[in-house]
């Protein structure tokens, strides 16, 4: 009886030991997800509606490859946007661009860095 209690519990062990390194493994290679969200303003600071706003997803690790992947939003009538975005890769870079025509491009490097909530203060084009 003793012998088959201790079998028993060997494998019960067994089977945790191999689900938690599984869940170790699992958890340490899943991407995370990104939100980028933030308002759209003009050089006095009012709102700016229908600002197309573009997340460019750069894989880091060069064994994942190099395509590059883009999703947009428009801000809304009071300039707000959002954008959620489930990775891909464990390691990428995020840039983020917004555009309204009569406005000057603007870009930001390294957004998941950034403070949060994003203020993008787009500037008046050049004549």
């Amino acid at each position: 009886m003793r012998n088959r209690n201790r079998r028993l519990f060997l494998i019960c062990a067994t089977g945790l030991a191999v689900i938690g390194a599984a869940l170790l493994v699992a958890c340490g290679k899943s991407p995370r997800p990104v939100r980028v969200a933030g308002q759209t303003v003009g050089p006095g600071g009012t709102p700016l509606a229908d600002v197309r706003v573009v997340l460019e997803i750069a894989p880091g690790d060069s064994e994942e490859g190099t395509s590059v992947e883009r999703v947009e939003t428009t801000s809304d009538s009071q300039g707000n946007f959002s954008i959620d975005y489930q990775g891909h890769w464990r390691h990428a870079s995020y840039r983020l661009e917004a555009r309204k025509p009569g406005y000057e491009r603007l870009l930001i490097d390294d957004v998941d860095s950034a403070k949060k909530p994003l203020v993008l203060r787009l500037t008046q084009g050049r004549p």
